[in-house]
C-alpha cells in the first residue's frame, strides 16, 4: 500500500487494484506450476520406470503366474545358470515385473502379433484345395522336366 486511504473512493480503488493483483498472481502461479511440471517430467518418467521394475501389475494374476514360472525357468536356470546368487535373485524378478506391465499395457496387440505369426506358419502347412492342386501341378511339371533330363526325384 503506497498511499493512505482517506476516502471511500480510495478504498474502492484499492480494492480493485488488489483484485487485479490477485488475478495476476493466480495466473503467475498457474504458469509457474506448468513450468515446474514440465521440468519434472523426466523425473516422473524415471520414477514410473523404476516402479514398473519393482512392482508387478496386479490386473491379471494368471498372467503373473505364467510370467513367474517362465522367468524362473528361462532366466534363473538357463541364462543366469552360472551367475552369482544376487543376479539369479534380482534379474528374474525385475524381468517378471517389467514384463507384467508391458503385457498389461500392450498385451492385446502383442498377443495379436503372436497369433498372426503362428497362424502364418499354420497357413504354410495347411493348403487349401486350390493350393494343393497348384502344388501338385508344379510337382508334376517338375517331375516331367527331370524325367526328360534323365534325373529322378524322390
Amino acid at each position: 500500500m503506497k498511499k493512505m486511504i482517506k476516502t471511500y473512493d480510495d478504498l474502492l480503488a484499492e480494492k480493485e487494484r488488489l483484485k487485479r493483483q490477485l488475478d495476476l498472481d493466480k495466473k503467475m502461479i498457474v504458469v509457474q506450476w506448468e513450468g515446474l511440471k514440465s521440468e519434472l517430467a523426466p523425473l516422473k518418467s524415471a520414477y514410473g520406470f523404476v516402479q514398473k521394475l519393482t512392482k508387478s501389475d496386479k490386473s491379471n494374476p494368471l498372467l503373473n503366474a505364467g510370467l513367474g514360472i517362465a522367468s524362473d525357468l528361462l532366466l534363473r536356470r538357463f541364462i543366469f545358470a552360472r551367475a552369482g546368487w544376487l543376479i539369479k535373485l534380482a534379474a528374474p524378478l525385475l524381468a517378471k515385473n517389467y514384463s507384467s506391465h508391458f503385457l498389461a499395457e500392450q498385451g492385446s496387440s502383442f498377443l495379436g502379433k503372436l497369433k498372426r505369426i503362428f497362424s502364418k506358419k499354420d497357413d504354410r502347412h495347411n493348403f487349401s484345395s486350390s493350393t494343393k492342386k497348384n502344388a501338385e501341378e508344379d510337382f508334376n511339371s517338375e517331375s516331367e522336366e527331370h524325367s526328360r533330363n534323365g534325373q529322378t526325384i524322390g
